[in-house]
């Protein structure tokens, strides 16, 4: 729309710079003939944390057809955190869980939409990370977020299964690999794609990705097949490929730190099992940084689901790496500590699992003053 500020002769183009100066001000715009949805912050136009009240119809709207990217891509991400909000209200009540039709609506409008940038359409596209959703509610619920968010996934995976794979032909590059920012554009979205169509863990799906990792030219590819069979419960198919990928790689570190990282981020529930496993592995060596942050770290820090399971087995873990670590590495065992920094705000039983956690590493003999003062202000907090 044609933007006029109220005192001025005629519209000026349809973006405007309005610059604050004081704690409080208005600016008034007239001649709008209809109700305007505004793209604010265009161009991520300043550093700041902006709460408006889009409505999901507003942020379909902005999901679906703005012209910024950056605000097209916050869009997508609210209308997201707000279904997932709400699913997981309903899962606390016991109530059945329903896909949002405006949530299918933007994307199915992002996978079909081939004229905008692929890169973007899969950062649209990719679920928010769930402890950052969970850290939204006054009380962390790591059941019912978890719950929201596998059913999210499923649900549109299976709602929108023909679209999703539609997209992920139509992106697959052929030839030799090359580096531009077109194919790799293009590499990102097809690789989200398989990643949701790996929720529905069935034959088609398995087909997929194992053709993927076959016919592979670089490691994006390689990796995505992983990453789509990260969850499955098939663990015949899922188990094949994994050692397939680690007998190729086991000799390059940077590739089987990405093998550790993904087993560590799965969402089954044997996933600290395998942790555990994959600690005597003979290419884990905890005096390898980047090792450990592969396979701890990636468990602690970004696994929210199995890192909070129930029986609090994933804390004990936590707590033991952290002492054991401290002796070898003190700044890296203080930056796993930190996953206890929002104990407080969990429910019970998980406040008081974490709490006795935080004590044991306290109780530490020779504790280190990096891993000390996190756990020290982290039980004060």
């Amino acid at each position: 729309m044609p933007l006029r500020l109220a005192g001025e002769p005629a519209a000026v183009g349809t973006t405007r710079v309005l610059e604050l100066k004081s704690v409080a001000q208005r600016f008034e715009f007239v001649d709008v003939a209809a109700a305007p949805v505004p793209s604010l912050l265009r161009g991520f136009s300043a550093p700041v944390r902006l709460v408006c009240d889009h409505d999901d119809e507003a942020l379909a709207l902005l999901a679906s057809h703005d012209s910024d990217a950056v605000n097209r891509w916050d869009a997508a991400q609210r209308t997201y955190v707000n279904a997932i909000l709400r699913l997981a209200h309903a899962h606390r009540n016991g109530n059945p869980l329903t896909l949002p039709p405006l949530l299918t609506q933007v994307v199915r409008r992002l996978l079909d939409d081939d004229a905008s940038d692929p890169s973007l359409r899969a950062l649209a596209l990719e679920l928010p990370d769930a402890a950052y959703v969970a850290s939204l509610e006054p009380v962390i619920d790591p059941d019912a977020i978890g719950a929201a968010l596998a059913f999210i996934e499923r649900a549109l995976a299976a709602e929108l299964r023909n679209a999703f794979e539609s997209a992920y032909r139509r992106h697959r590059l052929g030839g030799a690999y090359v580096w531009q920012p077109r194919p790799a554009a293009a590499r990102s979205l097809s690789n989200l794609c398989l990643r949701f169509l790996g929720a529905l863990d069935d034959d088609p799906v398995h087909g997929l990705a194992i053709e993927q990792f076959d016919t592979a030219d670089n490691m994006t590819d390689s990796i995505g097949a992983l990453r789509a069979l990260r969850d499955s419960l098939s663990s015949p198919v899922r188990d094949a490929i994994y050692r397939r990928f680690e007998a190729k790689w086991r000799d390059e570190p940077l590739a089987l730190d990405k093998w550790f990282d993904l087993q560590a981020q799965s969402a089954r529930g044997d996933t600290l099992a395998v942790v555990r496993t994959l600690i005597a592995h003979p290419r884990f060596n905890t005096r390898n940084p980047n090792r450990v942050r592969s396979l701890v770290g990636a468990f602690a820090l970004r696994n929210f689901a199995r890192f909070n399971a129930a029986d609090g087995a994933g804390y004990t873990f936590a707590a033991e790496q952290v002492r054991a670590l401290d002796a070898i590495n003190p700044q890296l065992a203080s930056t796993i500590a930190g996953a206890f920094t929002l104990w407080k705000r969990f429910a019970e039983p998980r406040r008081t699992q974490m709490q006795r956690s935080l004590e044991r590493i306290a109780r530490t003999r020779g504790l280190s003053p990096d891993v000390g003062e996190v756990v020290m202000r982290t039980l004060a907090r």
